[in-house]
């Protein structure tokens, strides 16, 4: 029984040194690296198109009119930024899957290079998890200060 718990743990050591099995996990560290700095970057853009929005309506002073707007653009924000969230966590979901059947020695060669962000067959998994991802802090925190901003401008 040792014997061959002994030949299951080094088989499994000499699978995580294979070349295959380091470049996927980097492709989804990578992949995962991108998502989060598409989130990133959507947060930068609609802060700046947000603000660059309140400086005309106060300069042309037709803010009480056009309030609505700066909504929007939170809204449209949170939408991409869920989207891409919810890549993020589907792909970090992948990656540590992966990592767990490594460690338990049940990878199968089909595992490897699958870049599918889909977890499961569940049609309508990016959906779900961009519900899930409405709940983050990151998503919340950002866009509940534009639209509580925007709401008070309206009342000024």
């Amino acid at each position: 029984m040792e014997i061959q718990e002994m030949n299951t743990n080094e088989k499994i050591i000499e699978l995580k040194n294979q070349p295959s099995v380091t470049a996927y996990l980097e492709f989804l560290q990578n992949t995962i690296t991108r998502m989060a700095g598409n989130s990133g970057n959507i947060k930068a853009l609609i802060a700046v198109i947000y603000t660059i929005f309140i400086t005309i309506l106060l300069a042309i002073k037709e803010l009480r009119c056009h309030w609505w707007i700066g909504i929007v653009i939170a809204v449209v924000g949170i939408i991409m930024d869920s989207y891409y969230l919810a890549f993020e966590k589907m792909y970090r979901k992948r990656y540590n899957d992966f990592v767990k059947r490594l460690n338990d020695g049940h990878l199968d060669s089909k595992d490897i290079y699958n870049m599918n962000p889909r977890n499961t067959d569940l049609k309508y998994e990016v959906l779900a998890v961009m519900l899930e991802a409405l709940e983050s802090f990151s998503i919340i925190g950002f866009y509940i200060l534009f639209i509580g901003i925007t709401v008070i401008l309206k009342f000024i």
